[in-house]
């Protein structure tokens, strides 16, 4: 992406402290800074008026809500719809909501302030100026990112809530105006302002122009919790329709005109440069094969139909150079990474009290536990279609940060931002793996640029499931040796965390219990292979480790493990949910004859979770034939969503749990599709049952990564309570 001169200088002042333009012009580029006007430089529809950031009214009364957020499966749309609908009082049959604009001014700021500050609220001057300051901020890099469960927690709540509250406040003086009676006498409903005594009511549609004029609340009120009609209740999801009747148009789907296809061929090794293809002369003659291309990671082969281009690309004998550091050895690794751990050669990230001095006191109980490298597998594999019209390049794909992809098209192109279009589509599963947070994340949508420039018009390029393995960007392999010291009550009095693995989160990577001496050390290495988020970040592998360690902790302690998590905890929502999940699963009560039960709980993504799996032997292979699951996250926006996700979590992280994992062989990864990379089938998952608990006091928090870590742990406990507790991912 080129920048200009003057943005760059701004930009600069404005992340980089002021030292481009100095204090006084940061502060004033700050300050002018207001994202509804913003938004409206950028709507460019010629229909409607932009009340407030996101919001558009039309003459008629319909009202359009601009996510800034992708449909991936996760429903996020409904649930942004139901807060605007809650928040503004339109009427449900005349508002729809859809993907906001790709373009900078749409960046999302509340998504990046949410990101950086997690739910702390600002008041006073420091609120205005740090919100302007992470408004321009997301306009100058090009934010617009769905992941992470921020789409409600931070967008939806934060954002869209006080944008639509402060909407209906406009509309409600406009409307006041309009009749001629005071504001404090009129109420609004259904996309009318009405005033109640003279039976008197005046359209949204009306209001448009008068409401769009008048300067937005600085502080506008939120309805009660009590009258909420929207929000808390179920609703049905706007995505699923058109996906029922086959209407959605997936990124796989995209059809241009004298389009031709794309298949890619790997090299063996993995990070490997590719040099040329050893049998091209015989790949060329083949029927419909038009061009064998070769790039820096793979070789393409375009052809007339993607069978023909998905054979010769399979028949290819791609040449290469070995990586630079030497191929990556997954024995090696786990032999550096021990190593590393046992040469104390890490970096504290959280202490309390005197952990050390703790350990030194008594003795030590000790467990080390492995999680593999994991690669995502979306179900629809990553696709994407460029084309030209005129001067404007045009790519088509489904990802989960659209603005950030058609900055990286225009960079890989070196090409201007405007020169770009990018045409965002639903996605089939991302995970975390169409996030696009480096050009090795977006790596097919670089091939796919590739090869338009290598034949020009118009491409598609869809990667086998064996590409999508081989070329993806993995979750870490990480190792942690867990230590503690138990008190003459068997509780805790230290706790003691060595982890090779990153930590993003320090509070998911430290345990929720009441232990007065904690230390948490990690090595801050890069991982060995390429990296992407993997659904729930850190938290999959740290929920893991501490989830089954204080599981340990309680055996040794010889107590019940629910009872000794709850004695380790003050009264409040960590101990409800707990309470609640045993209460749900029966715990305690015999279950059926072969089978144990095991629980996890754990926070992250402003949720808590706790799990109970109902696990027998069969072939001493684990069968997992219940999950109970209580998820608290604040006010559930859509709970029907938040079940759905909770469902979607356990039965993700239950494949990862059971099957998943990535091992490389002096390079070469193991794994290729579904036969030996496995996922969960109808066949052996479990029956899950979800209940989900309010804290009106507590912050939003999301709901689709929560779900997936207590699951390991959860069915590795319930392992452990049969006799044989596994340490290592995967289970079976």
């Amino acid at each position: 992406m080129k920048i200009k001169r003057r943005t760059l200088m701004i930009a600069g002042g404005v992340l980089g402290g002021g030292l481009v333009v100095g204090a006084a012009g940061v502060g004033g580029y700050v300050s002018t800074f207001s994202r509804r006007d913003i938004q409206r430089g950028g709507w460019s529809d010629g229909e409607g008026r932009l009340l407030a950031a996101w919001i558009v009214l039309h003459a008629d009364g319909r009202v359009r809500v601009l996510s800034p957020h992708t449909e991936m499966g996760q429903g996020a749309q409904t649930g942004l719809l139901q807060i605007v609908l809650e928040e503004l009082d339109a009427d449900p049959s005349k508002t729809t909501v859809e993907l906001a604009p790709t373009t900078p001014q749409f960046a999302n700021s509340d998504n990046f302030a949410g990101l950086v500050m997690g739910d702390s609220d600002l008041t006073g001057w420091s609120k205005d100026f740090m919100e302007k300051t992470f408004g321009r901020g997301a306009q100058f890099m090009g934010l617009q990112i769905t992941g992470g469960s921020t789409s409600i927690r931070f967008t939806g709540w934060k954002g869209m809530r006080r944008a639509a509250a402060a909407a209906r406040q406009m509309l409600a003086e406009a409307g006041a105006e309009k009749l001629g009676v005071p504001v404090a006498d009129v109420t609004t409903a259904d996309g009318e302002v009405i005033h109640a005594s003279s039976g008197k009511r005046v359209g949204y549609g009306e209001l448009a122009e008068a409401a769009a004029a008048r300067s937005l609340p600085e502080s506008p009120a939120f309805k009660d919790a009590a009258s909420w009609k929207y929000i808390g209740k179920p609703f049905p999801r706007v995505d699923i329709p058109d996906k029922v009747f086959a209407k959605a148009v997936y990124g796989i789907d995209v059809e241009v005109p004298e389009m031709r296809y794309a298949a890619v061929a790997p090299p063996p090794v993995a990070l490997a440069t590719v040099t040329g293809v050893e049998n091209e002369a015989e790949l060329t003659p083949r029927r419909g094969v038009e061009a064998v291309i070769v790039m820096r990671d793979a070789v393409a082969v375009v052809a007339n139909n993607p069978w023909r281009a998905e054979q010769a690309a399979r028949a290819a004998k791609v040449t290469y150079e070995p990586p630079e550091g030497g191929a990556v050895d997954s024995a090696q690794l786990l032999e550096k990474q021990r190593a590393t751990i046992e040469a104390g050669e890490l970096e504290s990230v959280h202490s309390v009290g005197d952990a050390a001095g703790a350990l030194a006191s008594g003795e030590v109980i000790e467990a080390e536990y492995l999680a593999p490298f994991l690669a995502h597998a979306p179900m629809e594999p990553l696709n994407a279609t460029v084309w030209t019209d005129g001067a404007q390049v045009h790519v088509a794909s489904g990802v989960q940060a659209p603005l950030n992809a058609r900055a990286a098209v225009a960079k890989f192109m070196d090409r201007d931002l405007e020169d770009v279009v990018f045409h965002t589509h639903t996605m089939g599963g991302g995970f975390g793996r169409r996030g696009g947070t480096s050009d090795a994340n977006n790596n097919w949508l670089r091939q796919a640029v590739d090869i338009h420039e290598a034949v020009g018009g118009a491409v598609k390029l869809t990667w086998s499931r064996e590409a999508d393995v081989q070329l993806c960007s993995f979750r870490p392999a990480d190792v942690a040796r867990m230590r503690a010291v138990l008190g003459p009550d068997g509780k805790p009095t230290a706790w003691h965390a060595q982890t090779y693995a990153k930590i993003g989160s320090v509070h998911e990577a430290t345990p929720r219990y009441t232990i007065p001496n904690v230390a948490i050390d990690t090595a801050a290495a890069e991982p060995a292979l390429p990296f992407a988020y993997w659904r729930s970040v850190d938290a999959s592998t740290h929920g893991f480790f501490i989830e089954s360690f204080i599981d340990e902790l309680a055996r040794a302690a010889q107590q019940d493990p629910i009872d000794y998590r709850l004695s380790l905890l003050p009264e409040g929502r960590h101990a409800r949910v707990i309470r609640r999940v045993a209460e749900m699963s029966g715990w305690g009560k015999p279950g059926p004859e072969g089978t144990a039960k095991g629980v996890a709980m754990f926070e992250c993504f402003g949720s808590i979770v706790a799990q109970v799996a109902e696990v027998s032997h069969e072939d001493d292979i684990p069968r997992v034939h219940r999950v109970w699951c209580v998820a608290d996250c604040g006010v559930a926006i859509n709970p029907n969503a938040v079940e759905a996700q909770m469902q979607g979590g356990i039965v993700y992280g239950l494949s990862a749990a059971l099957y998943g994992a990535i091992t490389a062989k002096e390079g070469r990864i193991e794994q290729s599709n579904f036969h030996d990379y496995r996922v969960i089938r109808f066949s052996d998952g479990p029956r899950i049952d979800v209940d989900i608990l309010t804290s009106l006091d507590a912050p939003v928090g999301g709901a689709g990564e929560p779900g997936t870590p207590p699951i390991a742990p959860a069915v590795g406990n319930a392992m452990a309570a049969l006799g044989g507790r596994p340490r290592a991912l995967p289970f079976a």
